[in-house]
């Protein structure tokens, strides 16, 4: 006779667990990815595609502080977040601006002179191009999302 009550009891377990594993399957399957910026990636990408004569300038070093430095440039522009401390900032963040190339570039070329890294605004153009299609690559750039 408990072995009958066992049985019961595991239907009943097994069938609460699929049930519960069905319906947040389901739920995710809906969900949007998350697009999540790797800088290291995105350095890769960048320098894999510079033309011949940039790359022989622009070590993948540099390529990786140009888009650091954007990566901070975007930030205080409020169109980039650093994950959990920019959530949890959210209800004190300025209110997102457009970030125009031309200020980005003033910008990089700004810094790259105060750090003592030469480059011209030729080369920055391209990795800020090369950082664009990156981006879009990995569905960061498109309509802005709703709060979730």
């Amino acid at each position: 006779m408990i072995w009958v009550f066992v049985a019961i009891a595991a239907v009943i377990v097994m069938a609460v667990a699929y049930y519960t594993v069905a319906r947040v399957s389901g739920r995710l399957a809906k969900t949007e990815a998350v697009a999540t910026y790797d800088l290291s990636a995105a350095t890769e990408f960048v320098h894999r595609g510079l033309p011949t004569e940039i790359a022989q300038r622009v070590r993948a070093d540099a390529v990786a502080l140009l888009l650091a430095w954007n990566l901070d440039h975007l930030r205080r522009k409020g169109v980039a977040a650093f994950g959990e401390a920019d959530a949890l900032a959210a209800g004190f963040a300025r209110t997102p601006s457009e970030s125009e190339p031309d200020e980005a570039l003033d910008e990089l070329l700004r810094r790259a002179a105060a750090e003592g890294v030469a480059l011209d605004a030729l080369d920055v153009v391209v990795v800020l191009e090369l950082n664009a299609q990156y981006l879009e690559s990995i569905g960061a750039l498109g309509e802005q999302v709703e709060d979730v």
